[in-house]
């Protein structure tokens, strides 16, 4: 049995600019709080994120293939690996990521699912541990998005 947090929120800002924060490395740097960021925006491209000030010794590494790749509307990562410390987590996981982006005239609605956590309790603190990571940057993607100004992806 595997869990999965969703998250939604209303973002102020248009769908083009939403998804381009999801896949341009300076912008996921700024609202994810990555030190690293590598993005091959394509479908089956690559996504890859480090946290930490040692570039030999990242605090936290994920590294997943773009499964899904639709401008301005969804993208999904997937073959998800997760290293804390150069070292693989305690247990199996078979982690998804899918972002999808529904717009109205003045604002996005952006949901995330993140699923293949498994149930066992050994995974129990880092499922807490990424529920709250997700709320912190969330909010921090529509601060970015709502207070700066932020190029489309095209």
């Amino acid at each position: 049995m595997s869990r999965k947090i969703n998250k939604e929120i209303r973002i102020d800002s248009n769908g083009s600019k939403v998804f381009n924060a999801l896949i341009t490395p300076g912008l996921l740097k700024e609202w994810w709080g990555a030190s690293q960021a590598i993005v091959v925006p394509d479908e089956n491209g690559v996504f890859a994120l480090s946290w930490g000030e040692n570039i030999d010794k990242p605090d936290y590494t994920i590294d997943a293939q773009i499964s899904e790749f639709k401008p301005h509307i969804k993208l999904t990562l997937s073959d998800y690996h997760y290293l804390v410390e150069n070292e693989y987590l305690p247990f199996k996981a078979k982690f998804k990521v899918k972002f999808r982006i529904e717009c109205e005239t003045n604002y996005c609605i952006l949901r995330l699912e993140h699923s293949g956590f498994p149930g066992e309790s050994n995974a129990d603190s880092f499922y807490a541990e990424c529920e709250k990571g997700w709320n912190e940057s969330l909010k921090s993607l529509k601060n970015l998005m709502e207070n700066n100004e932020v190029p489309v992806y095209k």
